[in-house]
């Protein structure tokens, strides 16, 4: 009986968490997003553990279309930022965003269609990689052994079969997809693995994931917090977002983490040097989408939120400036 009430209790918090939502209209369309800003409520202390990041901007986005929320893939597009959620709809991001509304179209970004006509549309997209060599997009998906290649001039997708992630958990699928500058790619395990210790699974492809063949490899990332997105640095290097689900007080904290591929080995997990914290009541949320955008003296990355519709989180929106050159040295 202790044991149930224990197990009770410790669960509670999540779901609070997971099932206290929203409830939106499902016919409500609005295609409306109101901006705020959240700089002045930041503290000092939030902000110092971000490391060598600095936090230019943080904005509350809030819609009332029953397609908004949910991202937890960011990528960079024509003038702004394109956000994909796991209910595979998407929202495009001016960046110059100022208090206020700005309207955007909420399409599904995967549409497959049928020799007969039909379409399907549901499918849990969770990390997405603009091909440089062609600005296709690369969508990776959740219980699914395939990516989606999307056609930059037509629209029309292809799925394409991963074999190596056949074997992947429920709920561990392609959570973090990066294109490298040398041609390679990798693909993040949320969730396979021991996670003993930080460990996690990835896999280095020499080329496109399904078109050719992968390396299965280790990472550490801190204990206890898990993979959820991933971005290249121009040299190479590899930023990591990862985050972990906490119950005092309820709620996710996130970190940034570097790779160093170069420092890959067959037979030894690759490890990472931690450099920011998101935590703190300010900046604590479900940071799941990540993306770089390139600038005069550095780069910024920006970082969306999932709110889960749930009423206890939002959708959020950071831009962090940083120099590369600053970051932990090869």
């Amino acid at each position: 009986m202790r044991r149930k009430l224990f197990t009770f209790l410790v669960l509670l918090p999540l779901a609070v968490l997971v099932w206290a939502t929203q409830r939106k209209d499902p016919f409500t369309f609005d295609r409306r997003v109101v901006v705020t800003d959240l700089m002045p409520g930041i503290p000092a202390a939030e902000r110092k553990q971000l490391g060598p990041f600095v936090l230019q901007q943080a904005w509350l986005l809030e819609g009332a279309d029953h397609r908004f929320g949910g991202y937890s893939a960011l990528v960079p597009q024509d003038g702004g930022l394109l956000a994909i959620s796991d209910r595979n709809r998407t929202l495009s991001i001016p960046l110059s965003l100022t208090p206020g509304a700005f309207t955007s179209s909420m399409p599904n970004m995967v549409v497959q269609r049928w020799p007969d006509g039909h379409t399907s549309v549901g499918f849990d997209t969770e990390s997405v990689v603009r091909d440089s060599a062609d600005g296709s997009l690369w969508t990776g998906l959740e219980d699914d052994w395939r990516v989606v290649r999307t056609d930059p001039g037509t629209g029309a997708t292809n799925l394409i079969p991963v074999n190596e992630t056949r074997d992947w958990p429920r709920n561990g699928g392609a959570e973090a997809m990066a294109g490298l500058p040398d041609g390679r790619w990798i693909m993040l395990c949320e969730s396979c693995g021991t996670g003993r210790g930080g460990l996690h699974l990835g896999l280095l492809f020499k080329g496109r994931p399904g078109l050719s063949k992968a390396q299965k490899f280790g990472f550490i990332v801190p204990a206890a917090f898990d993979p959820v997105d991933a971005v290249p640095l121009p040299d190479g290097r590899l930023l990591i977002l990862v985050r972990k689900l906490g119950f005092s007080p309820p709620g996710f904290s996130a970190r940034i983490v570097l790779a160093d591929l170069s420092r890959l080995e067959p037979r030894r997990p690759l490890p990472t040097t931690e450099l920011a914290r998101l935590e703190g009541p300010a900046m604590r949320e479900n940071w799941e989408g990540m993306a770089l955008t390139p600038g005069t003296d550095g780069l910024s990355l920006w970082l969306v939120s999932d709110a889960n519709a749930s009423t206890f989180q939002q959708t959020r929106l950071l831009r962090l400036w940083f120099d590369p050159a600053t970051l932990s040295a090869r």
